[in-house]
């Protein structure tokens, strides 16, 4: 093989491991914008249309995705005529490739429309003024020191994971420093990573302090890079040996720099600059929680009789008889018996929180109900809760949370800070840091200052150099109450427009019976683990639901819009005919979030899930389904019976034929409230009144009537003769003829 294959295999392999990032420009490597710092205006303006880009584009994104992949002619009209650009849906059409197609193409490109602007910060430039620039999406470089050439190739090392129980592998860096320079023309750029993790594993401390010992790390790494000489001076302060100068060709120059995303995407380095590693206990591949390797070789180094006493209290961090209330005997005597012991413990030594390890998914079902005579579906993840039903109190519960908590981290932490090997580097520490090295070491560092900083002032007079990345550019107030106000009237409008006019009818002969256009129904109003529920219902004449509607208002658009098309769904089955028997059995005791305590509604107080809530209370309602309540002795209204204070209970009543057309069956709930006993009064004094007047009607007919006899009239031969009572002549009331009444037998 070559000594170009040798080279680029070694590169390779190195980067497989996590030894270095790519041999790449380093206006790549670095997240400093090298070749594209502005003035503060020019940045500024720079940022205002990359955002108005990035808007757009996202924008035309969201049209053409709501337009689907194939729509038809009718649809992009109707398109058209709500607003869309015509434009747009001629390009989409221009293109060939979808109308989803390009709006991934816009979406991305909004994604990738590169790094914000940054601006040179130079003496005019106020650290007020950085501040906003920063808050309108601009970086600022703050240089104190002239940066190499930004197309320079440059590599970024893990110089953490060159420590091993046999010292420092410098010998290593030197081979993959010689292979980088032969194969990018001899010049490099070398960017140290994870320094505060190889100051550990060497048993250093990394601190404000930490000048000198960090000085020396990076001569050590300068000696392995460029050929130089790694005195005994150094070397002491390090526990190494030291190392002579060799002759190399290197042109080599070490810089502190903050990583792109471009280089992290590959290269995960334990840390970078001069930020502390943090991690000292890790789990690999689900194992137990074990002591990080460099802390164990920083220990081994400087404190080796503590290391064997940690290590067994890390393994022991999870057992039960360190955390108070909570050992074996104590379990034992609330129903816990030894087979659930061990499983706790198991979860427990696995990393598991207690709330999970007295899980019921952990302890399992014939545990729960057998042992503990408990329900286990109450338990699905809720671990406190169970502890709670075999007796245990919350301040019991949060001690021993409070004890199990970080353990195995608190450990380690007080282990390593009592060998005076661990501490915590604040901003203004790392700072002070940096002017100590820049004075002890030929070393370029540029500080990554993120996040808002308040001493900002205090910052830009030390004599390193900082960067300070973007902000999330933020929205004034004025702007951000606007657009609150617009978000909640466009919901309004969603939630209106939620239940379509119009319907297909369903194939093979099956009818749909729609809703009289003014009906009844109720509302309800809840929260379910916090979250607003607004269940209105529709009826049809004889009280039977026929709709839903589930407004949400708080959620996500996305959230949202699934229920409110949910809804529609169960609308229109109930119009077909679908029974709500069998939505509710579909739905009742769904489990996802939110979910939890129900407030508002007088006969249910905890959900498993929205749907769960909402169909117990259609159940309850509509169903009489009184086994999916929770509080039994509650009428139409809400209110109890009064049973405690001695008031007797009435009986409910079914709802009349006459009053389910007039109030809503689901908001009676059966029942006959009183307002519909005062109904049934007023009709029966109207219909008594309606009888009485009829009555004298027909007397006041009776009496105005005569009595006709059963004989003709001689004379016109109608048969209205009557007998006159005054002169008691027979008369005819047709045609006046009248003559004497002949006697009868």
């Amino acid at each position: 093989m070559s000594a170009e294959g040798r080279n680029a295999q070694l590169l390779e392999t190195a980067m497989e491991e996590g030894l270095i990032s790519a041999v790449m420009p380093l206006k790549e490597l670095c997240a400093i914008p090298l070749t594209n710092l502005q003035s503060k205006e020019a940045a500024s303006a720079a940022a205002s249309q990359q955002r108005l880009n990035r808007t757009s584009k996202l924008a035309m994104a969201e049209l053409l995705e709501g337009l689907g992949d194939a729509p038809q002619n009718a649809e992009l009209a109707e398109a058209v005529a709500r607003g869309v650009p015509l434009a747009l849906i001629e390009e989409a059409l221009q293109q060939g490739q979808g109308f989803e197609a390009l709006a991934t193409n816009f979406r991305n490109d909004a994604i990738e429309s590169g790094a914000p602007p940054a601006c040179l910060a130079t003496s005019d430039v106020s650290a007020e003024e950085i501040a906003d620039l920063r808050r309108t999406g601009v970086g600022a470089f703050v240089s104190k020191s002239d940066l190499p050439d930004a197309d320079i190739p440059a590599l970024a090392i893990d110089v953490a994971r060159f420590v091993t129980p046999d010292g420092f592998e410098a010998d290593v860096i030197e081979d993959l420093v010689t292979s980088a320079c032969e194969e990018h023309g001899g010049r490099l750029i070398l960017v140290p990573c994870g320094l505060s993790g190889a100051l550990l594993g060497l048993g250093q401390a990394f601190g404000a302090e930490s000048g000198p010992a960090l000085a020396a790390l990076l001569k050590l790494v300068q000696s392995a890079a460029k050929g130089t000489s790694f005195t005994k001076k150094h070397a002491e302060t390090l526990g190494l040996e030291p190392r002579t100068a060799r002759k190399s060709k290197r042109d080599v120059a070490l810089a502190i720099l903050p990583l792109s995303a471009t280089a992290l995407a590959r290269f995960q380095p334990i840390s970078q600059g001069l930020s502390v590693m943090t991690t000292l206990v890790e789990s690999i591949d689900g194992d137990a929680p074990s002591l990080h390797l460099l802390a164990r070789l920083g220990l081994a180094r400087s404190a080796p009789a503590a290391l064997p006493g940690l290590l067994e209290g890390i393994d022991a961090a999870a057992d039960l008889e360190l955390m108070p209330h909570f050992s074996g005997d104590i379990l034992r005597t609330r129903g816990f018996s030894t087979q659930a012991i061990d499983k706790v413990k198991s979860a427990l030594g696995e990393g598991l929180p207690l709330n999970a390890a007295f899980s019921r998914w952990v302890l399992g079902d014939d545990i729960i109900s057998n042992d503990l005579r408990l329900a286990p579906e109450s338990f699905d993840a809720d671990g406190r809760a169970l502890l709670k039903s075999v007796g245990f109190s919350t301040r019991e519960i949060d001690e021993a949370e409070d004890a199990l908590d970080g353990r195995p981290d608190k450990l380690a932490t007080a282990a390593l800070e009592a060998a005076g090997i661990h501490q915590v580097l604040s901003k203004s520490d790392m700072i002070a840091l940096a002017e100590q090295v820049q004075k002890a070491a030929d070393v370029l560092i540029v500080l990554s200052i993120g996040g808002a900083v308040a001493d900002l002032p205090a910052l830009l007079e030390n004599k390193v150099s900082l960067w300070l990345p973007a902000l999330d550019s933020e929205i004034d107030r004025l702007t951000a109450d606007r657009m609150e106000h617009i978000t909640a009237l466009a919901e309004d409008l969603m939630a209106e427009d939620a239940a379509p006019q119009t319907y297909v009818e369903a194939p093979s002969g099956v009818s749909r019976t729609r809703l009289p256009d003014r009906r009844k129904g109720y509302i309800q109003k809840a929260t379910v683990g916090g979250h607003k529920v607004y269940l209105h219902t529709g009826e049809f004449d004889d009280g039977s639901i026929g709709e839903i509607f589930i407004d949400m208002h708080k959620e996500g658009a996305a959230f949202r819009s699934l229920m409110n098309n949910f809804a529609i769904a169960v609308s229109l089955g109930l119009q077909y005919g679908v029974p709500l028997e069998e939505y509710v059995d579909a739905f009742v005791f769904t489990r996802f979030e939110p979910a939890g305590e129900v407030t508002g509604n007088d006969q249910i107080t905890r959900a498993t899930s929205i749907l769960d809530y909402i169909f117990r209370e259609l159940a309850v309602s509509y169903l009489a389904r009184e086994d999916l309540a929770e509080l039994g002795d509650v009428t139409h209204d809400g209110l109890g019976r009064g049973l405690e204070d001695g008031i007797e209970k009435s009986q409910a009543q079914p709802l009349p034929d006459e009053a389910a057309h007039l109030i809503s069956r689901g908001y009676s709930r059966g029942q006959i409230p009183d307002n519909i006993v005062i109904l049934n009064r007023k009709r029966e004094e109207r219909e008594a009144e309606l009888a009485e007047e009829a009555a004298e009607e027909s007397s006041e007919a009776d009496a105005s009537t005569p009595a006709y006899l059963p004989d003709a009239c001689e004379n016109c031969g109608s048969f209205t003769v009557y007998v006159d009572e005054i002169d008691q002549e027979k008369t005819c009331d047709t045609c006046g003829f009248s003559g004497k009444i002949e006697a009868t037998e």
